[in-house]
């Protein structure tokens, strides 16, 4: 690893850490808003696949460990596998490495098209997951259409601004850095 991209990573991180307290008391749902999803795509962009997942993985991690990162109550801990919206953390790392993976450094349309297959990724990770645990943990039976008006439709159209922001400004950083450097 170079010395380069492990600070990168650890920066993306902490502010991927800072964005989700930003969210606490904010407007609480089930799925609660919040800033995550930019630093999500941001990671990707700037870091690319690898490092941008791991970037993700790290913030879960110290999630998980205690430091109150998450963006609703309990905010950190173990316990934090059991809530229905985990799943969308965990397609944090997915989406991140899909986003890298596609963006091309210039490309506003690699970058767009990374943050929608990113977009899906994550959707897939957070409604399969919601799905879940409301079936097998809380014995709940919801139907298809009941997950996606829970966890899709309110959201959609705010996680589509906030990719839009994502591939704005995680391309214009990109840019930036090569100018730097060249």
């Amino acid at each position: 690893m170079k010395l380069r991209q492990i600070v990168l990573t650890a920066a993306l991180t902490a502010l991927t850490a800072l964005a989700g307290m930003l969210s606490h008391g904010v407007f609480q749902a089930l799925v609660p808003f919040s800033l995550l999803p930019i630093m999500v795509y941001l990671s990707g962009i700037i870091l690319g696949g690898a490092y941008g997942a791991l970037a993700m993985l790290t913030y879960i991690l110290l999630g998980l460990f205690g430091l109150p990162v998450f963006a609703s109550a309990p905010f950190a801990g173990f316990g934090y596998i059991f809530k229905p919206t985990f799943g969308y953390l965990l397609g944090y790392i997915g989406a991140a490495f899909v986003v890298g993976k596609l963006y091309r450094p210039g490309s506003l349309i690699r970058a767009a098209l990374g943050v929608l297959a990113g977009m899906v990724v994550l959707y897939f990770f957070g409604l399969s997951y919601l799905y879940a645990i409301f079936r097998w943990v809380l014995h709940r039976q919801l139907d298809v259409k009941q997950v996606m008006e829970m966890g899709f439709l309110p959201f959609i159209l705010g996680d589509l601004v906030k990719g839009g922001i994502a591939v704005w400004v995680g391309n214009q950083v990109v840019l930036r850095r090569k100018e730097r450097h060249t």
